[in-house]
């Protein structure tokens, strides 16, 4: 009998702490963005803020293309567009160069930034802005 309402009493206050502790948030990676609308693709470019909308953008090196990270537009709940520990590493008065695998929610257009998410980077190079 003893065991059983300290076993009963044990379930109550498990499920009372468990029910007390916020939900662990898992948010979905880039690639399964339910907005894309193409497969995502290599990028070796620079990231950095600027000043507009987008205000991320990624330079791809050795041409005159800049591709717009998506942020407001095609925010959605349970979704990142930017790899967090990428986004925390952005602040401004860096700028970051690497491998970017991007995924695409616009087409992309002459004279025209297409938007994109980033799923991941790799050979990532941090570099502080020189002041002007």
């Amino acid at each position: 009998m003893f065991t059983r309402i300290a076993t009963s009493l044990l379930l109550i206050l498990c499920g009372s702490v468990s029910a007390m502790s916020p939900p662990l948030v898992v948010e979905k990676s880039c690639r399964e963005h339910p907005q894309l609308i193409g497969k995502c693709f290599n990028v070796r470019g620079r990231l950095s803020v600027y000043n507009g909308a987008p205000a991320v953008r990624l330079w791809r090196i050795g041409t005159r293309r800049v591709l717009g990270i998506s942020e407001q537009r095609f925010s959605l709940p349970g979704y990142r567009n930017t790899p967090e520990g990428l986004a925390q590493q952005l602040d401004g008065e860096n700028e970051i160069f690497g491998d970017f695998l991007v995924c695409p929610f616009s087409p992309p257009k002459p004279r025209e930034m297409q938007l994109v998410c980033i799923e991941s980077a790799k050979h990532v190079v941090i570099k502080k802005i020189p002041p002007r």
